[in-house]
C-alpha cells in the first residue's frame, strides 16, 4: 500500500540514481576548491590534493588525519552515499519482486530520508571547508557544486 503508484515509483528511483550517482562523483573527485594561475594549478578535494604545472600533473591522497571540518565532510558525504544507494535498491527490489513490500518501502524512505540529512549536514560542513579555501584565493570546484 505504501508504493502503489507505478510511474511516481519510477520517478523517484531515477531521481534517486541520480542524486547517487552525483554523490558519489562529488566524494570522488578532487575539485572541491581550485586555486589556479596561467601555468599552475592547485585543486583540492575530500581525498586528494593535486597540483598542475605545464603539462605535469601530481596527486597526493590527504592523511585521514586531517582536521575535524574535512573528516566529518568526508563522512557525512561517505553516509549519503551509502543510503542513497541503498535506497535505491531497496525501490529496485520492490520494482522486480512486484510487490509492494511495507518493510522494504519503509525501509527505502528512511534511507532516502537519512540521505537528505546527511546530505545537509556534510555539504553545510563541506561549503565551510570551501571558504576557508576561497580565502586563501582559491574559487569552488565543480565536486561542491554536486
Amino acid at each position: 500500500m505504501a508504493l502503489q503508484n507505478r510511474p511516481l515509483l519510477y520517478t523517484a528511483t531515477g531521481l534517486l540514481v541520480i542524486t547517487a550517482v552525483l554523490y558519489i562523483t562529488a566524494n570522488a573527485l578532487p575539485i572541491w576548491v581550485t586555486v589556479s594561475d596561467e601555468s599552475y594549478s592547485y585543486t583540492v578535494g575530500l581525498w586528494k590534493a593535486c597540483e598542475s604545472e605545464g603539462s605535469t600533473k601530481l596527486c597526493i591522497n590527504i592523511p585521514l588525519k586531517s582536521d575535524y571540518k574535512t573528516i566529518s565532510t568526508r563522512a557525512f558525504i561517505t553516509l549519503c552515499c551509502i543510503y542513497s544507494s541503498l535506497s535505491v535498491a531497496s525501490i529496485i527490489t520492490i520494482l522486480c519482486i512486484n510487490e509492494n513490500l511495507e518493510n522494504i518501502s519503509s525501509l527505502a524512505k528512511g534511507l532516502a530520508i537519512a540521505a537528505l540529512i546527511c546530505r545537509i549536514i556534510g555539504v553545510a560542513i563541506g561549503i565551510s571547508v570551501v571558504l576557508e579555501g576561497i580565502d586563501f584565493g582559491g574559487k569552488m570546484g565543480v565536486s561542491c557544486v554536486f
